[in-house]
């Protein structure tokens, strides 16, 4: 337990240190974005070493290309033009038509199961990571006032999800022997139905404590019955995600025959360990990001 603590604070002080870079430095979006792509590496490497010989070298020399290319194309484009996401699906694209062409140039070592796990070596964590790049960039100049912005955005990824993953494992811990009904007892047996709800709980609560503290901070609490709501349903419904998140990972590493997807974080596991709600929290809150913009 000292030694998960002693990690799990290790991870929230680089966060807290790289958001305040992000707040209080010129180009400040471009220090968070250089965390993602470290978190982007470090996934794609326990990614691969987790499917071990189901890729080819080839092929893994292919994925680690694209992970190293496509969160800086992302990150820049969106920067100079607001096309990150057009980046991110060319980068895809070449990646893709590189694979599909080993079929050809390399016949006899490359198979469909291969070309398979590459991709998904890809596609988690790079191209989920990459939304919250553009997460990172988000700006609209009519939400701004109200100081719904991409540092809101980021707290809501890396404040509700943790806030949701805690209030789970006390409502799951304490009520287990009460409400013992599993959740997905084939993918994770230890989740229970009462855990997910514990979740939700603790997502909105999440939110409820970013609404007060940050626009206290910020200053923006322009409108307050209407902006409470809203932020009351991203907590609801991102805690969710993050639940769906954590059982897509306990899948694959249940596939691949694994207990962790690395032991960078003692007591945690992985990076990946850390981050699977992230990368599911993250493109649901860029969503409900767009979809304010356009209800406003």
């Amino acid at each position: 337990m000292k030694i998960r603590l002693i990690s799990g604070s290790c991870y929230i002080a680089i966060l807290v240190a790289f958001f305040c870079l992000k707040i209080f430095l010129p180009y400040g979006d471009f220090y968070f974005d250089a965390l993602i792509y470290a978190f982007t590496l470090l996934g794609t490497f326990e990614m691969l070493r987790a499917v071990k010989d189901k890729t080819t070298k080839v092929e893994k020399i292919l994925v680690y290309a694209y992970a190293a290319a496509c969160i800086p194309a992302c990150a820049i484009s969106e920067y100079v033009s607001g096309a990150g996401f057009t980046a991110v699906a060319i980068c895809t694209l070449v990646f893709a038509l590189a694979l599909l062409s080993l079929l050809v140039i390399r016949y006899e070592e490359t198979s469909l199961e291969s070309l398979g796990f590459s991709l998904l070596s890809a596609v988690y964590p790079t191209v989920l990571l990459s939304v919250l790049v553009l997460t990172n960039h988000a700006a609209s100049l009519e939400l701004w006032r109200f100081g719904f912005d991409s540092r809101l955005l980021i707290l809501f990824v890396f404040v509700v999800t943790p806030c949701a993953d805690s209030i789970a494992y006390v409502f799951g811990r304490y009520l287990k022997k009460y409400f013992p009904k599993k959740m997905a007892p084939t993918l994770s047996p230890n989740k229970t139905v009462i855990g997910g709800i514990g979740g939700l709980v603790g997502g909105m609560l999440g939110a409820l404590a970013l609404y007060f503290i940050y626009n206290a901070i910020a200053g923006s609490y322009a409108q307050m019955h209407v902006w409470l709501p809203i932020y009351l349903v991203i907590g609801l419904l991102s805690s969710a995600v993050t639940a769906f998140g954590d059982l897509v990972e306990s899948c694959i590493k249940r596939k691949v025959g694994l207990k962790d997807m690395g032991n960078i974080m003692p007591g945690h596991g992985g990076a990946l360990d850390r981050l699977d709600s992230v990368l599911f929290a993250a493109p649901f809150i860029y969503f409900a990001y767009h979809v304010v913009c356009w209800i406003l």
